[in-house]
């Protein structure tokens, strides 16, 4: 099937542009009988040309541009050719734009691409601009081809050291992009796709858990994006099918649970499917203690900034921290310290009351 390539750019006042390649080789430069002609000074006359590369592929040549052609932001040597990918993003100059391809049969009838007046003002600044995002195309190939693990790290009994639960720690697992969460975690909030991360991650933790064929606890982080929503049931429905021996409890930052009402039918809710729910970073911003009380969570994890070197804290500070425990143990909460590292640390939880540990004393993350 033949394929039709176009040229995505985003001209000023945030509109789209597409600019349909139907002529190789295709030229870009200020000249106006290049087959895209761009207005810049930061445009040689004729700049770089797009050229047929194999049988339905592109290739891309800089012309001795003083300026320079770039793909993905590595710059072309001049007159030095490089295969082009459906997703690459392309400037010339500080001109941006990002390679599409379709299938020619699925071009709307309707499309009107004007070859006559295909000229594109941009601003001249200091760096390449970023309307599009590096790594697009394989970060959607990671969700869905499932190119994702996970990482367990135990949550034990203060008194035992047995563990009781895991969380899970989402890592990604595709070789072109990083497996860190937190950088992931900035991609998907790039192209809006925190949602699908966060239910990836959980149903790549379900998949895990089934194969162990055996009862097991979870902890799993719940996007703030997903509070509330019938989405969010429905995916933890999915995943309870993948691992009926799972047991579950949905991880919510403190800062997504100022709504007591909605946070009452989402409690509702999650008891109706046998899930329970912790509060996650407890006292890292606002210690939402009328939320606390209003509407009380199974588990509360304290957030490890307030029990990092709390055996050598001030006595105002471990107090405040020992009265907050009282506070959870008093409604029925467990209470959980986590980024528990040293004995010391762990001895001063103990004897405030903490009931379950998290940290690199008990356990580090382990992938499955």
């Amino acid at each position: 099937m033949s394929m039709s390539w176009f040229l995505e750019g985003a001209a000023a006042g945030g509109n789209g542009l597409l600019i349909a390649i139907d002529k190789l080789p295709f030229r870009i430069g200020r000249e106006p009988s290049c087959e895209l002609p761009v207005a810049s000074k930061d445009i040689s006359r004729v700049h770089a040309s797009i050229e047929r590369h194999g049988d339905n592929g592109l290739q891309v040549t800089d012309l001795g541009s003083t300026n320079g052609s770039f793909v993905n932001r590595d710059r072309l040597a001049p007159h030095a050719s490089t295969v082009l990918k459906d997703g690459d993003i392309l400037h010339f100059g500080t001109s941006e734009f990002r390679l599409k391809s379709t299938p020619a049969v699925q071009i709307s009838p309707e499309a009107d691409f004007d070859n006559a007046n295909r000229t594109v003002m941009f601003n001249r600044n200091a760096v390449l601009p970023e309307h599009f995002t590096l790594q697009e195309r394989e970060f959607l190939d990671m969700l869905r081809l499932n190119l994702l693990t996970v990482a367990l790290q135990p949550i034990v009994d203060f008194t035992t050291l047995e563990p009781l639960a895991y969380e899970v720690l989402g890592r990604g697992n595709h070789p072109a992009l990083p497996h860190a969460p937190i950088r992931l975690l900035e991609l998907a909030a790039m192209l809006g796709k925190e949602v699908e991360l966060s239910t990836a991650f959980r149903l790549a933790a379900a998949r895990a858990a089934a194969a162990m064929q055996k009862p097991i606890k979870l902890f799993m982080n719940i996007h703030p994006l997903e509070m509330f929503t019938e989405d969010l049931y429905t995916s933890l429905s999915d995943i309870q099918a993948v691992a009926p021996l799972m047991t579950l409890v949905i991880e919510v930052h403190e800062t997504a649970v100022a709504e007591v009402e909605k946070m009452k039918h989402m409690a509702s809710r999650l008891a109706d499917m046998g899930i329970q729910f912790a509060y996650d970073d407890f006292g890292a911003g606002q210690s939402r203690l009328n939320e606390l009380a209003e509407v009380p969570p199974h588990v509360v994890k304290f957030d490890m900034a307030l029990i990092r070197d709390i055996d050598k804290a001030s006595a105002n500070k471990q107090q405040m921290i020992s009265q907050l425990v009282q506070l959870v143990l008093s409604i029925g909460s467990t209470a959980l310290a986590e980024g528990v590292e040293t004995e010391a640390e762990a001895a001063f939880c103990r004897s405030i009351g903490f009931q379950l540990c998290q940290g690199y004393l008990t356990g580090r993350p382990q992938l499955v």
